[in-house]
């Protein structure tokens, strides 16, 4: 599946501001990948990696199909050009869907504010989030209706320990009532997000994901 001279996308896991990388297969032995020295998709530079850093990679396959899976540096090999080794496993990786985003379960603690300021802002839960929204339980009491802009905040923990703060726009898109719940739903489609943070949001997904295949394994 993956093949020398293929194009791979790292996100690194561990910097302050999460930084998008490209790099190219040069060699593979089993479950161990050489590749180059990756380049800052934004900067055009290198950086210093240590063993222990930690990346999401994606990969797109001959049918185009794109591919996830985390990894990271196992040791540096120097041949022609210095490689860093890192390490693949196909049972840990992920088909992302391209036409839409992965919709996972997630309680996630959200504020919701009104852009105006004049009904009052409330907090609630996620039942699920992608990249594209989300779906967070809705108080009783009607406060806002389909089509409606707001101002959310949502408490995003991350897999490395640290906690990410999504504020962005939102609009309304439906509230609706499930026989099984106590409360109505609110969903909710993002306006504005800063790729940065659909990025983190998509990141908690495919972790998720990940999390929920090794419990099931």
């Amino acid at each position: 599946m993956i093949k020398i001279g293929m194009t791979l996308r790292l996100q690194a896991l561990e910097e302050e501001e999460s930084s998008n990388y490209r790099s190219k297969v040069v060699e593979q032995e089993g479950s161990t990948i050489y590749i180059d020295y990756p380049i800052n998709e934004t900067t055009g530079r290198t950086n210093i990696f240590p063993k222990g850093t930690t990346f999401n990679v994606s990969f797109v396959d001959q049918s185009q199909t794109v591919y996830q899976f985390k990894t990271e540096i196992i040791g540096k090999k120097m041949g022609k050009i210095p490689m860093l080794m890192i390490y693949f496993s196909q049972d840990d990786m992920i088909r992302i869907q391209r036409r839409e985003y992965v919709r996972v379960n997630s309680a996630l603690d959200i504020s919701i504010h009104d852009m105006k300021s004049i009904k009052k802002p409330f907090h609630s839960i996620t039942t699920d989030i992608s990249g594209g929204g989300l779906c967070a339980l809705y108080p009783i009491e009607e406060l806002y209706h389909n089509g409606d802009v707001v101002d959310i905040c949502v408490v995003l923990p991350m897999e490395n320990e640290r906690t990410e703060y999504i504020m962005t726009e939102a609009s309304v898109i439906r509230i609706f009532k499930k026989d099984e719940a106590d409360k109505p739903l609110l969903t909710l489609e993002f306006k504005d997000i800063s790729e940065r943070d659909r990025q983190l949001i998509i990141r908690h997904c495919f972790e998720t994901q990940l999390k929920n295949r090794r419990r099931e394994l």
